[in-house]
């Protein structure tokens, strides 16, 4: 008898697929270290700047950053840190990342 283990993924690994699964659904996305090994998955916005999210609280949340570098805004979502399903996040994410200026394809 086979058994079939799903693997927990790596914060690096969920950060990659959240960042390929936007960039499918027409986002400028990616997935980056924004410095001490913290992998972020960050946006474009349409007039400068980006969107950089993050689980470093226990739901995913982001720093709204303008064309100058300078935090504009944050935003806080419902989606917990520890959510493996790619596709849940990616619902938690879409909608703030279009209110918050997100360069959509």
């Amino acid at each position: 008898m086979t058994t079939r283990v799903e693997l927990e993924k790596s914060e690096e690994e969920i950060m990659e697929l959240v960042a390929a699964a936007l960039s499918e659904e027409g986002f400028q996305a990616g997935a980056d270290d924004t410095g001490g090994g913290i992998i972020c998955v960050i946006l474009q916005r349409r007039n400068g700047g980006e969107i950089v999210w993050g689980t470093a609280d226990v739901t995913w949340g982001a720093s709204v950053i303008n064309a100058e570098g300078d935090v504009e805004s944050s935003i806080e979502t419902q989606c917990l840190s520890g959510t493996q399903d790619i596709a849940v996040v990616i619902e938690a994410l879409k909608r703030p990342s279009i209110n918050a200026g997100a360069v959509k394809n």
